[in-house]
């Protein structure tokens, strides 16, 4: 009879992909904000701000606002990702749905200048992508087991000429709770002030299959026939963010700056791995790893500042800019000790990050035009293009955001706003199970609705 000893975790292929600085760029990279009518314009709200949304882009635009409103909106996403592995294409869609935020303005009434208050429930990022790929490789990922057999341990190579399969899929968002006031300081000039409580949730679920369906491997004890291996994260968010920000009008003119001041984010893992190795006779060994994982990161300043023309042909163009240095964040490794292997790995990330990853600057342009039907009622059209760099810098994972939006009012005191956002974006990974690159091209189509009721 064949006896195997299979040893797990002996291999740096089984550490999850936390605590690392692709991780901690992740948590906050692709923010996308809120608001229907601002995404509409593709996000070119920072010299605006006279909406909910003001609370996210500038708190100062809130001032200008002049009916109190609450509003309610709701988030859809159609998701496809194409990956072309071994010149063999996969398609990975995925729908979702789900709510995006609710929450209320109320100007009060004041002799001179304006006070307007905010407060809402707001979700700023979605987690949400799926990847998937199969194919046959000779690509040497590697990949070995060690193996006892009657005392003696040596390692066997299960590593080339095997069909592979990778399945990654995330989902999850971030929200915050945000008090806010905009406050006019003179005619022309505002300025505003957010307080936000920040929360998040992302399920990462990784598989990945690696089989012998040619029968290369044969000869015992190195009869290998499959490796399965199936990795779970769960990551939870905290933090407190301040936003200020001032605007001035100078007509037909706005101008707009906010600064989200730096903020820790405070980070909780729990992870789980399961893997087993299966043999040409139907033997296996497999095992389960469980972990905890609490950590800090520190994320620096994120600057929006920008300029409009609010015409009084019913035509508003936007143009805005939103700069964040992402070499600036870093792990806190205050609470580890500095002999401790977990501060050793931390800091090798910290340096990691300032040497992979750079400023970024966006560019977002937007505009809205208000068709009149009747003397009382018309419809607003929305447009906007965003081009969003990648933080590495060596990486060619820009994105482009193309908008469109409408505002109807639907009844009394009562308005719809709709918007349409599609993004496109190009990535070639791989990773230690998978040495061959992996192109993707995924496509996000998000659509918002929002409703106000005005009062």
């Amino acid at each position: 009879m064949k006896k195997y000893l299979f040893i797990l975790f002996m291999s740096p292929f089984l550490k999850l992909q936390s605590q690392s600085a692709s991780e901690a760029i992740h948590i906050v990279e692709n923010e996308l904000g809120y608001g229907a009518r601002s995404l509409a314009m593709a996000g070119a709200f920072a010299p605006l701000g006279d909406g909910p949304a003001g609370m996210y882009w500038n708190p100062a635009g809130l001032a200008d606002i002049k009916n109190g409103s609450f509003y309610f909106e709701s988030y859809f996403l159609r998701y496809k990702n194409n990956t072309s592995y071994l010149e063999k294409l996969h398609v990975n869609p995925f729908n979702l749905s789900r709510f995006n935020g609710i929450g209320a303005i109320y100007p009060f009434a004041t002799v001179r200048g304006s006070l307007v208050l905010g407060f809402g429930f707001n979700r700023i990022h979605h987690y949400d992508g799926l990847m998937s790929f199969s194919g046959y490789s000779n690509a040497n990922n590697g990949l070995e087991f060690p193996i006892d057999i009657d005392g003696q341990l040596l390692n066997y190579a299960f590593d080339q000429g095997v069909r592979r399969y990778e399945k990654i899929m995330s989902n999850g968002a971030r929200d915050q709770i945000t008090f806010s006031f905009g406050i006019a300081l003179s005619p022309n000039l505002s300025a505003g002030l957010s307080l936000s409580r920040m929360t998040g949730i992302e399920s990462y679920d990784f598989e990945f299959l690696q089989q012998d369906i040619a029968d290369n491997f044969q000869e015992f004890p190195s009869d290998f026939l499959n490796y399965e291996l199936f990795q779970s994260l769960e990551t939870k968010t905290k933090a407190i963010n301040i936003r200020g920000g001032v605007k001035y009008n100078l007509s037909p003119f706005r101008f707009g700056l906010s600064i989200a001041l730096p903020y820790n984010i405070i980070v909780e893992e729990n992870h789980g791995t399961q893997e087993r190795l299966i043999f040409d006779n139907s033997d296996y060994s497999d095992a389960i790893q469980l972990g905890y994982y609490d950590y800090i990161v520190f994320m620096p300043a994120t600057v929006d500042f920008g300029a409009a023309l609010v015409s009084e042909s019913n035509l508003t163009l936007s143009i805005a800019f939103r700069i964040q240095d992402w070499s600036k964040m870093q792990f806190n490794l205050k609470d580890f000790a500095s002999d401790s292997e977990e501060y050793a790995v931390l800091k090798n990330e910290n340096d990691l990050i300032i040497e992979e990853y750079k400023n970024v600057t966006q560019l977002r342009f937007g505009g809205e035009y208000l068709f009149p039907i009747t003397s009382t009622f018309g419809c607003v059209i929305r447009f906007g293009i965003a081009y969003i760099p990648t933080a590495k810098t060596s990486g060619s994972e820009d994105q482009a955001i193309t908008s469109f939006g409408l505002g109807i009012p639907i009844y009394d005191r009562i308005i719809l706003d709709m918007a349409y956002m599609f993004s496109y974006q190009k990535k070639k990974t791989n990773d230690s199970y998978v040495p061959s690159y992996v192109d993707e091209e995924i496509n996000k189509n998000q659509l918002l609705f929002n409703l106000s009721y005005l009062f």
